[in-house]
């Protein structure tokens, strides 16, 4: 029988968060036994919305908001109940967004 794989997707708006909770996540799954790939860094998403300022007078002045969604994305071989476990106890920042599904 194959080892299990894992791959973990993380989401964040700020790079700089999303680089510490990506150690933190390496660091947990190697001290527990697993094989790590990656990180790899996935497409930036940018999403723009614009908006009018003012509804009566300025018409034509408008506003421009952006939201930028950093990705990574970090493959795990040899995947025990030990790995398991402390992916799913493990605490990361606010603003981290993680997503984990077996290969």
């Amino acid at each position: 029988m194959s080892a299990m794989k894992m791959r973990v997707k993380i989401y964040s708006f700020d790079h700089k968060i999303l680089e510490e909770a990506v150690k933190k996540l390496i660091q947990v799954i190697v001290r527990s036994g697993g094989k790590v790939k990656g990180p790899i860094p996935m497409k930036t998403k940018k999403k723009i919305v614009t908006l009018q300022r003012s509804t009566f007078v300025f018409k034509k002045a408008k506003d421009k908001l952006e939201c930028r969604i950093h990705k990574r994305l970090i493959d795990i071989d040899d995947v025990n109940s030990e790995v398991i476990n402390n992916l799913s106890t493990l605490t990361l920042p606010a603003g981290v967004d993680l997503n984990i599904e077996t290969v």
